[in-house]
Formats: structure tokens, sequence, C-alpha cells
């Protein structure tokens, strides 16, 4: 298994809009691929690379996205992907509303790799961020309701802020007999790091990467050590550097698994 590092975006809840924040991504994305091929060249092997970005983070500020917008997003989203092929890209969340005549509201976090999305992970549980349009419902066709998919080699579970508290890739796992993932990653708007509840292997990494100006924690990682009747026992690992991007804050960890 090739060593893996990675890269968390987390930024404050400021109004920039939408495409000013898809551009910045493209920015962060190359700049994240290059720190991250940089390591993972001087420490020799093989080894993958993983830029992580926060729910929320194509939240307009002055309302729900449109099902349009969400598919400009993922045209955009791709053609970023497709400048850093070799990086998974876990591209935060699209929150947008479907519906003529009344709105339903979705949460959806695509991941990207070689310039493809290749998982789309509908968030099961509403958090009431957006109440005042209506709750967050699901979607599970296509496997958008499958919380663990692997990529590159590496198995990745993937929790969506209260999904995680809620312990829906653990759930998923054991109701489906399935092993625990290689990476679990959680993405989150406002939400606490909790790290004795991942689910991924002995031997692997828990991720989260949170709004920092508008959640509590920014970016963490930890190893997995163990797992037992209280859950995860876990260590923590610090980033190795911390850029200052003029927008939030690029944290990197060297988190292999």
């Amino acid at each position: 298994m090739p060593n893996l590092y990675t890269a968390c975006w987390t930024m404050s809840d400021q109004n920039f809009g939408t495409a000013n924040r898809v551009d910045a991504l493209e920015q962060m994305a190359l700049a994240a691929d290059q720190t991250l091929k940089i390591t993972g060249r001087a420490a020799g092997g093989g080894f993958s690379r993983m830029l992580v970005v926060p729910e929320y983070f194509f939240e307009s500020g002055a309302g729900l996205l449109s099902r349009s917008d969400k598919h400009t997003i993922y045209k955009k989203l791709e053609n970023i992907s497709a400048h850093v092929p070799e990086l998974i890209f876990v591209a935060g969340s699209i929150v947008y509303g479907k519906g003529r005549f009344s709105t339903d509201t979705y949460n959806v976090c695509p991941i990207l790799f070689g310039g493809q999305i290749v998982k789309k992970l509908y968030k099961a549980h509403d958090d009431g961020v957006y109440g005042v349009n209506g709750t967050f419902r699901t979607k599970t066709d296509g496997n958008k309701g499958v919380p663990v998919a692997t990529i590159n080699g590496i198995t990745i579970g993937l929790d969506i802020c209260l999904d995680y508290s809620n312990d829906r890739l653990a759930n998923y796992l054991q109701a489906n007999h399935l092993g625990a993932p290689d990476v679990h990653i959680q993405i989150s708007g406002t939400n606490m790091t909790g790290a004795s509840r991942c689910a991924a292997r002995v031997g692997g990494a828990y991720i989260h990467c949170d709004q920092g100006g508008k959640g509590v924690n920014g970016a963490t990682a930890w190893r997995v050590t163990a797992h037992g009747a209280g859950g995860a026992t876990t260590t923590r690992i610090q980033p190795t550097q911390t850029q200052t991007p003029g927008i939030g804050r690029l944290m990197f960890f060297d988190t292999p698994i």
C-alpha cells in the first residue's frame, strides 16, 4: 500500500461568491498537488495524494444553489481535476434546491480523480442549517447513499457532518459485512472532532476537515491504533506545514496507511 499525503483547506464562512470560490479552489488544488508531490517524491517509493475541502464550501451566502448551479459546479470541478489528475479530490459539499413549486433541499459531496467525478455521496441526516428552505432530503440511487469507495487503490469512507455523529459509515459497514476502510474522512461546516467514533482500520487514518472560521476545529488528522468496546484508540497526527494563501489555511498531513 503506498503512502498517502493529505492536504485540508479550511476557511472562514465569508461570502466571497460561489464563482470566486471555484476559482480559488482551482489555485488551491494546484498548490496542494504540487506540495504533496514534492513531499512524496522526497520520501521515495510509491505514494498517493489527496485534497479535502469542508462541507458547505459552495454555499452562495444568499440562499440555496439551483440544480443547474450544481451541474455547472460539477463541470468546473472536472476541469480542475483534469489539471491535477493524480490528486484524490474530496471537493466539499454543494447544497442545492430542486423543484418548481416546492423545494427539496439536498447536500452532496463529489469526489474526483483523473478529471472525473468517481463518487457522489448525499448527506443522510439534516442538521437544520437550511431548515428555512426545507430539511435535507437524500438520494440512494446509483450508489449515492453508499459512504465508501475505492479510489486509486485506497478505500475511503466518507461522512458529512452529522452523518459522522450518527455513525453512518460504521453502520453501513456492519450491515453489509464489509471491512474497515483505509481512511475515514469527515467533512463538516460546524462539528466537533470525535476520533473515537472513526471507522478506519487499525493502521489507517481519520481526517476531519471543518470550516475553520464557521466551525470549531479546522483540520485534524489521527492514526488509528486499536478498536475496542469504547471505540477507536487514536494518536494525533500533527500537520507537517500550514500555508496561508490569502483565503483560509491549507494544512498538510503525512497520513501513511
